[in-house]
């Protein structure tokens, strides 16, 4: 039976939106929102996604911030550790250039994240890149989750660092690492995705899926893949959480289904506690 009215529906956790420091987000959004043809749902700022996840009724969500440059690291994973307890949480940044990865990768564990984020086309490295390997080693050792823009990208143009077949190929080299990968597998790689990518040991979130590509290959992907490893997202303030959510929840998933998919994937994987 589908879910349709808000008092039936679970616990709501966006596992994928973009914020910025006060004095940064003006600067940072407009640029944004001018090169992704499309307004923000609300500023970028933490005040703003609070005041998005009351109207919205979202319980909480995860920042996931990207240094575009090595000595971004550890200012933004200051701020970010500092807005890491509830609603907003955070993910830590770091760059393929960082000059002591495994030093970095100790303070991420030390500060309490769950793991890092990572953009291939932003930090401009592809998945095999020797430069990312002690990342994604270090990270294995860790039990840090490495979160991965996957497959297309907006504001960038093909030939893409990632793709679905690449995804696979780093689950393959890397078995003992943790990977989410956004918008279930590659934006706009949807069928590749499909075929390399599902049933592997991999979580797989949906952002910028819905709007975006057909409900029926959405549901059948989800089905297929295990509702256990999908995790609801918005890639907000790109998106409106509200308007997504609607979405989401005219899609055929059961109450168990969407409770797993909006809610207890995300608490397991990031330390979220019901309040």
């Amino acid at each position: 039976m589908q879910t349709t009215h808000t008092e039936e529906l679970p616990p709501v956790f966006d596992c994928h939106v973009h914020l910025y420091p006060d004095g940064l987000a003006p600067k940072a959004v407009g640029a944004l929102a001018k090169r992704f043809g499309n307004p923000p749902a609300f500023d970028g700022t933490v005040t703003g996604l609070k005041a998005d996840l009351a109207r919205s009724g979202i319980r909480g969500a995860l920042n996931l911030p990207v240094a575009t440059r090595p000595d971004q690291v550890e200012s933004i994973n200051a701020w970010a550790a500092a807005n890491n307890h509830g609603p907003v949480y955070s993910l830590a940044t770091i760059h393929p250039d960082t000059p002591d990865i495994p030093a970095t990768l100790d303070a991420i564990k030390v500060a309490g994240f769950r793991g890092l984020k990572m953009h291939p086309e932003y930090q401009t490295f592809t998945l095999d890149d020797p430069r990312v390997q002690p990342i994604w080693s270090g990270c294995a050792e860790r039990g840090l989750l490495v979160f991965l823009h996957a497959g297309g990208e907006r504001v960038f143009q093909a030939p893409y660092r990632t793709s679905p077949r690449t995804l696979a190929a780093l689950l393959a080299a890397y078995p003992r690492l943790t990977v989410a990968a956004a918008h279930l597998g590659g934006f706009q790689m949807w069928d590749e995705s499909e075929a390399e990518l599902i049933g592997r040991p991999i979580y797989l979130d949906l952002s910028h899926t819905l709007f975006w590509m057909p409900d029926e290959q959405i549901v059948r992907m989800v089905r297929k893949h295990g509702t256990s490893r999908i995790l609801f997202g918005t890639d907000a303030p790109w998106q409106s959480p509200a308007t997504v959510l609607q979405a989401f929840l005219k899609l055929p998933f059961t109450a168990s289904q969407q409770r797993q998919i909006l809610w207890n994937n995300s608490a397991e994987l990031f330390g979220i506690t019901y309040e």
